[in-house]
């Protein structure tokens, strides 16, 4: 009897520390800095959703998100393209029909919702966001928030820090 206590004993132990162990690295992402963020960002752009599509990937094994995005103000352009009137960035994510996956790290949009973006080219016009969810604020009342991250700034003064990190960046090379 006592062995079996023993052994139902260390089984508990061994379930509950590997529950713990595997939610704490689940939970892990390195924060970005803007500075980061800016060097990683092949645009940077203001906009506003225009409209938010869900579709299954041709395996049927993922759902991503289509985020089409009006621009109004580029930061940092691509210097092959220039300025794009409309961009389209896929999120991994969505819902289609009954059927929904939540991807933990990725950002969040609403349709009619004013937004920041740090961007990854993918394949002209579809884009990826850096730095996952840290790449994307909502603007509202002329502030950008990440309330992820717990950040609000007063638009003006984050777009002077981004240009100043571009200018810093093209001095130095």
């Amino acid at each position: 009897m006592m062995k079996i206590y023993s052994i139902l004993h260390s089984l508990l132990i061994f379930l509950l520390l590997t529950e713990f162990f595997a939610f704490q690295a689940s939970a892990l992402m390195v924060r970005k800095s803007i500075e980061e963020l800016t060097s990683q960002a092949d645009s940077i752009l203001i906009g506003k959703v225009k409209k938010i599509e869900s579709q299954w990937n041709e395996e049927k094994t993922l759902i991503y998100t289509d985020v089409t995005i009006s621009v109004k103000q580029h930061t940092k352009t691509l210097s092959d393209v220039g300025e794009v009137q409309e961009i389209i960035v896929k999120v991994p994510g969505g819902e289609v029909g009954d059927i929904g996956l939540k991807v933990s790290d990725s950002p969040q949009f609403r349709e009619g919702e004013e937004v920041f973006l740090f961007l990854k080219m993918e394949k002209l016009p579809l884009f990826s966001v850096a730095g996952l969810f840290q790449g994307k604020y909502t603007i509202e009342e002329n502030r950008v928030k990440n309330r992820i991250l717990g950040l609000e700034v007063p638009l003006d003064s984050f777009i002077s820090q981004i240009k100043g990190i571009l200018e810093k960046a093209k001095r130095s090379q």
